[in-house]
């Protein structure tokens, strides 16, 4: 026995020392500019310079009461809740159906499967053409079925233009939400859906009792990663509309890009930057509560 325990001692020690160097660099990779960000937002930094006069939590406190931020945040909040809801939605109800057996069903999933397949900048500038108020064929037939009287400025008013960028996102991303579902959906024994039905159970109960239970915690988990990636992306939202008009919407990601590289406040911008990092901290424990009480009832 002492032998065995000192052999798979050996065997751990070796695996901790393969694992060291890669370890090392990732934290490398990770942790240093993480520093840098905390540092660059205690600082004063402005453009040609690395570093400046020590501010403490100024930028902190500039962050949290400037009106732009609040503005930046609650345009992030509807643009990450609008979207990712509306992906798992649309995500969940493509997937029951592409579970389904029925004539078609591959050419169908190449069809739904197709955007997440196209490159976020082609697909923005498709969008960005197709939605043109002069141009774009969506005006165009709007207008010729009489659903409009005159073009909609999409990305140009306040009113449609974040409206145009969530719909954009979902029809670009919810793919993914799709794939992730439909897998799990495969993976449930179709025994229990011939008990069911043996007994009675309609097809909501069907659902209610036996998919959405398999389905929950790989739902939640689709809807952490789409809240973590939709949080911080920045090209879609930039290459339409660059945060306008009049900062509708201007999220957080576009407002450090902003302070960094327009208004050339790193120190500001490295402060919204953590800020963004602990909301998205609290996020992802909130999820991970949620995904630990659905495996629990599983």
């Amino acid at each position: 026995m002492s032998n065995l325990n000192q052999s798979f001692s050996g065997d751990r020690f070796l695996a901790y020392a393969a694992l060291a160097p890669s370890a090392f660099v990732m934290l490398l990779l990770a942790g240093v500019p993480t520093v840098t960000v905390f540092v660059t937002a205690m600082q004063n930094v402005g453009i040609g310079s690395s570093t400046g006069p020590f501010v403490g939590l100024d930028n902190f406190e500039w962050a949290i009461h400037d009106r732009g931020m609040r503005n930046a945040l609650t345009n992030t909040f509807i643009w990450v809740f609008g979207s990712v809801s509306i992906e798992m939605v649309l995500g969940l109800g493509m997937a029951l159906l592409l579970n389904k057996t029925f004539r078609g069903r591959g050419v169908a999933r190449a069809i739904i499967l197709a955007p997440y397949l196209v490159p976020t900048v082609v697909a923005v500038l498709t969008w960005r053409y197709m939605l043109h108020d002069i141009v774009g064929v969506v005006n165009s037939i709007l207008v010729q079925v009489g659903l409009i009287d005159r073009p909609l400025l999409f990305l140009n008013s306040t009113g449609l233009a974040m409206t145009s960028v969530i719909v954009i996102g979902v029809w670009k991303f919810f793919p993914f939400a799709v794939i992730a579902l439909l897998g799990i959906l495969q993976a449930i024994p179709q025994e229990q859906y011939e008990a069911a039905r043996i007994d009675g159970a309609s097809a909501f109960q069907q659902f209610w009792r036996i998919t959405l239970p398999y389905v929950l915690p790989v739902f939640l988990l689709t809807a952490l990663l789409r809240t973590i990636w939709t949080f911080h992306k920045f090209e879609i939202i930039y290459l339409l509309t660059g945060g306008g008009p009049l900062n509708s919407t201007t999220t957080l990601p576009i407002l450090v890009y902003l302070k960094a590289f327009s208004d050339f406040e790193f120190g500001r911008a490295a402060a919204i930057s953590i800020l963004t990092f602990g909301i998205l901290a609290v996020l992802m424990a909130a999820y991970f509560f949620l995904i630990r009480r659905a495996e629990k009832q599983q």
